[in-house]
């Protein structure tokens, strides 16, 4: 059986941290009844870990992102995985400890530069042709509709994507908006709105499994000045109804 779990992103990486994971995993394995357990790093680009289980055998690729976690995150993190395995759990459940690793600062400055080495999509860069993101976030954030975060990377994609204008990874704190709106025919307004949808997304944090879009979102998503202009000329832009040659 093979399974993927995806966690909707440091100078202690690899190198210094396998034995700890592999006595970590070793550990944890016996306790729940594994008899070979074998672990290493994998560079996924994003946060996730897979593994293969034959009977009492498990073979685990933990995203290196987690190198550089003490100890007992790494056992927190095995330990969901364990449970997951075991279908414990129907699906992997963050402990307190490990979310508030997950979604601290350190986390971020281990690894964001890493994720956006390894998003070849984005220009990493703030800046278009015609806008540049942090302005359009300093905006937002003096408007009051959103609260400032710290670490936050702002991108343009490289393609035009025009049915996913825009995506965040909470956490690795970085927000790409598609170069489709930055466009001097687009108005301004476009693109701030889907910057501030994602922008809410790393406000709320790590998703606890629930849908990424309840109704108490998208009642956030209203309060945007300009929320029904833009979703206009989204729904326009998607259906190829605006030349922007």
């Amino acid at each position: 059986m093979t399974d993927i779990t995806y966690f909707g992103e440091g100078s202690t990486k690899v190198g210094e941290s396998e034995d700890v994971l592999d006595t970590t995993f070793r550990t944890m394995g016996t306790a729940y009844g594994f008899d070979l357990v074998e672990v290493g790093y994998a560079s996924y680009k994003e946060f996730k870990s897979t593994w293969q289980r034959l009977g009492k055998q498990v073979t685990f690729e933990i995203s290196d992102y987690l190198g550089g976690a003490r100890p007992e995150v790494l056992g927190d993190f095995a330990q969901a995985l364990y449970e997951r395995i075991e279908k414990r759990a129907p699906a992997c459940v963050y402990s307190p400890r490990l979310k508030a690793y997950l979604e601290s600062d350190d986390f971020v400055r281990r690894n964001q530069a890493t994720y956006l080495k390894r998003s070849r999509n984005l220009t990493k860069s703030s800046r278009g042709g015609h806008f540049d993101l942090k302005e359009t976030y300093g905006r937002l954030v003096d408007s009051g509709i959103v609260s400032p975060s710290s670490n936050v990377s702002l991108n343009w994609t490289r393609s035009a994507n025009r049915m996913r204008v825009g995506y965040c990874s909470v956490l690795m704190r970085v927000v790409a908006i598609s170069s489709l709106l930055d466009n001097e025919k687009v108005p301004d307004f476009v693109h701030e709105y889907v910057l501030y949808h994602e922008l809410l997304h790393l406000e709320d944090g790590l998703s606890d499994g629930h849908r990424h879009h309840p109704p108490e979102f998208k009642a956030r998503e209203k309060q945007y000045p300009k929320w029904r202009e833009s979703e206009d000329w989204l729904r326009k832009l998607a259906a190829h109804k605006v030349d922007l040659s």
